[in-house]
Protein backbone atom coordinates (compact mmCIF):
# COMPACT_ATOMS: atom_id res chain seq x y z
CA UNK A 1 0.00 0.00 0.00
CA UNK A 2 2.97 2.08 0.82
CA UNK A 3 4.78 1.69 -2.53
CA UNK A 4 1.17 2.55 -4.16
CA UNK A 5 0.99 5.82 -2.50
CA UNK A 6 4.99 6.93 -2.91
CA UNK A 7 4.05 6.12 -6.40
CA UNK A 8 1.18 8.29 -6.92
CA UNK A 9 3.61 10.90 -5.16
CA UNK A 10 5.95 10.72 -7.63
CA UNK A 11 3.92 10.66 -10.54
CA UNK A 12 2.18 13.94 -9.68
CA UNK A 13 5.41 15.73 -9.51
CA UNK A 14 6.18 14.53 -12.72
CA UNK A 15 3.15 15.66 -14.24
CA UNK A 16 3.82 19.14 -12.33
CA UNK A 17 7.24 19.00 -13.69
CA UNK A 18 5.97 18.59 -16.75
CA UNK A 19 3.62 21.20 -16.61
CA UNK A 20 6.24 23.44 -15.62
CA UNK A 21 9.04 23.15 -18.08
CA UNK A 22 7.11 22.07 -21.24
CA UNK A 23 5.90 26.15 -21.96
CA UNK A 24 9.48 26.79 -21.47
CA UNK A 25 10.75 24.68 -23.62
CA UNK A 26 8.17 24.93 -26.18
CA UNK A 27 7.79 28.10 -26.38
CA UNK A 28 10.40 30.18 -29.13
CA UNK A 29 12.82 32.35 -28.23
CA UNK A 30 13.73 35.86 -29.89
CA UNK A 31 10.27 36.63 -31.45
CA UNK A 32 9.56 33.50 -32.54
CA UNK A 33 13.00 32.80 -34.19
CA UNK A 34 14.30 29.71 -32.79
CA UNK A 35 12.92 27.24 -30.71
CA UNK A 36 15.16 26.03 -27.42
CA UNK A 37 15.93 22.46 -29.32
CA UNK A 38 17.30 24.91 -31.89
CA UNK A 39 19.15 27.09 -29.07
CA UNK A 40 20.46 24.27 -27.23
CA UNK A 41 21.83 23.17 -30.82
CA UNK A 42 23.17 26.53 -31.77
CA UNK A 43 24.92 26.39 -27.69
CA UNK A 44 26.99 23.34 -28.71
CA UNK A 45 27.93 24.78 -32.09
CA UNK A 46 29.37 27.80 -30.27
CA UNK A 47 32.56 26.46 -29.11
CA UNK A 48 32.91 24.01 -32.09
CA UNK A 49 32.01 22.43 -35.01
CA UNK A 50 30.13 19.52 -35.00
CA UNK A 51 28.24 16.52 -37.18
CA UNK A 52 24.73 15.68 -36.74
CA UNK A 53 25.59 12.21 -34.90
CA UNK A 54 27.57 13.97 -32.70
CA UNK A 55 24.94 16.83 -32.03
CA UNK A 56 22.47 13.98 -31.40
CA UNK A 57 24.85 11.89 -28.48
CA UNK A 58 25.41 15.11 -26.88
CA UNK A 59 21.85 16.44 -26.93
CA UNK A 60 20.40 12.70 -26.40
CA UNK A 61 18.02 13.06 -28.99
CA UNK A 62 17.60 11.32 -32.15
CA UNK A 63 19.52 11.93 -35.53
CA UNK A 64 16.45 13.12 -37.28
CA UNK A 65 15.56 15.38 -34.65
CA UNK A 66 18.40 17.14 -35.00
CA UNK A 67 18.43 16.91 -38.86
CA UNK A 68 14.54 19.02 -39.30
CA UNK A 69 16.45 21.40 -36.45
CA UNK A 70 19.59 21.38 -38.23
CA UNK A 71 17.49 22.23 -42.10
CA UNK A 72 15.68 25.07 -40.24
CA UNK A 73 18.81 26.55 -38.68
CA UNK A 74 20.51 26.48 -42.15
CA UNK A 75 17.61 28.20 -44.02
CA UNK A 76 17.60 30.44 -41.23
CA UNK A 77 21.03 31.56 -41.61
CA UNK A 78 21.82 30.62 -38.14
CA UNK A 79 24.49 27.69 -39.00
CA UNK A 80 26.39 26.48 -42.55
CA UNK A 81 26.93 23.28 -43.59
CA UNK A 82 31.02 22.23 -44.33
CA UNK A 83 32.14 19.55 -46.06
CA UNK A 84 35.27 17.53 -45.22
CA UNK A 85 37.53 17.58 -48.02
CA UNK A 86 38.94 13.97 -47.35
CA UNK A 87 35.00 12.66 -47.02
CA UNK A 88 32.23 15.08 -48.81
CA UNK A 89 30.00 12.64 -47.19
CA UNK A 90 30.79 14.11 -44.14
CA UNK A 91 29.03 17.34 -43.07
CA UNK A 92 29.86 19.47 -39.97
CA UNK A 93 27.74 22.40 -39.10
CA UNK A 94 29.12 26.01 -38.01
CA UNK A 95 27.69 28.83 -36.23
CA UNK A 96 27.10 32.07 -37.97
CA UNK A 97 27.30 35.29 -36.68
CA UNK A 98 23.95 35.44 -37.20
CA UNK A 99 23.46 32.66 -35.08
CA UNK A 100 26.14 33.75 -32.57
CA UNK A 101 23.87 36.82 -31.67
CA UNK A 102 20.60 35.12 -31.63
CA UNK A 103 22.03 32.35 -28.84
CA UNK A 104 23.70 35.01 -26.88
CA UNK A 105 20.90 36.85 -26.94
CA UNK A 106 18.59 33.46 -25.56
CA UNK A 107 21.70 33.20 -23.21
CA UNK A 108 20.95 36.51 -21.46
CA UNK A 109 17.34 35.85 -21.18
CA UNK A 110 17.87 32.06 -19.68
CA UNK A 111 20.50 34.04 -16.93
CA UNK A 112 17.28 36.26 -15.63
CA UNK A 113 14.38 33.13 -16.19
CA UNK A 114 16.23 29.98 -14.99
CA UNK A 115 16.90 30.70 -11.35
CA UNK A 116 13.10 31.69 -11.23
CA UNK A 117 11.82 28.32 -12.50
CA UNK A 118 14.52 26.39 -10.48
CA UNK A 119 13.18 27.43 -7.61
CA UNK A 120 9.94 26.60 -8.89
CA UNK A 121 11.18 23.29 -9.84
CA UNK A 122 12.92 22.96 -6.35
CA UNK A 123 9.52 23.33 -4.56
CA UNK A 124 7.96 20.45 -6.66
CA UNK A 125 10.36 18.37 -5.59
CA UNK A 126 10.23 19.07 -1.84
Amino acid sequence: MMEAKKLAVDVERIHQLNSLLRPFIKRPSVGDTITFEQYRILHELVAEKISTSELSRRLNVGQSMVSIQISRLLNGGFIKDETLPTDRRYHVFQITTQGRRVEEHVNSALEVELPELMKQVNTILK
